[in-house]
């Protein structure tokens, strides 16, 4: 027994329907940057000049949710710095010493309040804390949401070693 015509337009029609398709849900994190805040935006960056006033540069990590928050949320990070050794410059390597320097992590959680849709984290620099490659990590929900280097330098030390002609 054949199926009529009608039928099988019928069929062809539900199974076209958008109302039948499950809409995709929104991720719960929309976007996530890491560099220097600028004019309330977040200016990414693979380098970023050492600068201890915050009145002249401010560098940290914003997290946009696509909703409003339901809940409270818990936004965990982690940044891996170069450990400050200032004897290792003194001395050479030792046999089996490794070439890269080690490091040390500071970690720390922030909380996304209910109703919000952006958190902001600001990464303030203190004297001492070392020049070189650091890796930040953010995560929200058990889900990695930043995780790169950036390399923190010294802008006085760049310009001194920079080409006369650089900037040709």
């Amino acid at each position: 027994m054949k199926p009529k015509g009608g039928l099988l337009l019928a069929i062809a029609v539900a199974g076209a329907s958008p109302s039948c398709a499950r809409p995709e849900p929104l991720p719960f994190v929309k976007s996530a940057k890491l560099g220097v805040f600028y004019g309330g935006q977040v200016e990414e960056r693979t380098d970023v000049p050492f600068e201890l006033d915050p009145a002249k540069q401010t560098q940290g990590f914003r997290v946009r949710f696509s909703e409003p928050l339901a809940r409270d949320t818990e936004v965990e990070w982690r940044i891996d710095v170069p450990k400050a050794d200032p004897e290792r410059k003194k001395r050479p390597r030792a046999a089996g010493e490794r070439a890269t320097p080690p490091r040390t992590s500071l970690s720390g959680k922030d909380v996304a309040r209910a109703g919000e849709t952006t958190l902001d984290h600001v990464l303030a620099f203190h004297p001492g804390d070392p020049l070189g490659l650091w890796n930040v990590r953010v995560v929200v929900r058990d889900k990695v949401v930043i995780d790169r280097p950036i390399e923190v330098f010294d802008p006085a030390a760049r310009k001194r070693l920079a080409p006369p002609d650089a900037g040709l």
